[in-house]
């Protein structure tokens, strides 16, 4: 797996490449948490076709996502945009097993379809995966 992280205008876009670990995606979220320990800009993540998030590890990387946030973060929204509809589905159930964060966490088709989510002012509930 290979990853970037870079610092945009008003968020942090996370591009990952290759087959993933629950570990290598700990990494990231550890490196992110570092940059932006409050989370008080959102981030964007960008997987490409050859990435399999591995579904079966969500929950342990919820865990580590919530020790990750100080007790009084607000929190900022997470955009994840998806190569296909396979990973669009797979990255949808992250969402449900994501739901106790506190923020909130948008699957989405395109980058920027994901940066208007973040950057509009009041959105409505964070959009489910579209066909």
């Amino acid at each position: 797996m290979a990853y970037q992280i870079e610092k945009k205008d008003g968020f942090f876009e996370v591009n990952v490449s290759g087959e993933t670990s629950k570990f290598e995606i700990i990494k990231i979220l550890l490196e992110l948490a570092f940059r932006n320990p409050e989370k008080k800009l959102p981030d964007l993540w960008a997987f490409s076709e050859a990435s399999e998030v591995p579904f079966r590890q969500f929950s342990d990387i919820v865990q580590v996502i919530q020790h990750l946030l100080p007790r009084d973060a607000a929190g900022n929204k997470t955009a994840i945009v998806a190569a296909d509809a396979i990973q669009g589905g797979i990255l949808e159930l992250f969402r449900a097993e994501a739901s106790s964060l506190p923020y909130d966490i948008g699957v989405f088709r395109s980058r920027d379809e994901a940066i208007e989510w973040f950057k509009s002012p009041k959105p409505p509930a964070a959009p489910r995966w579209r066909r």
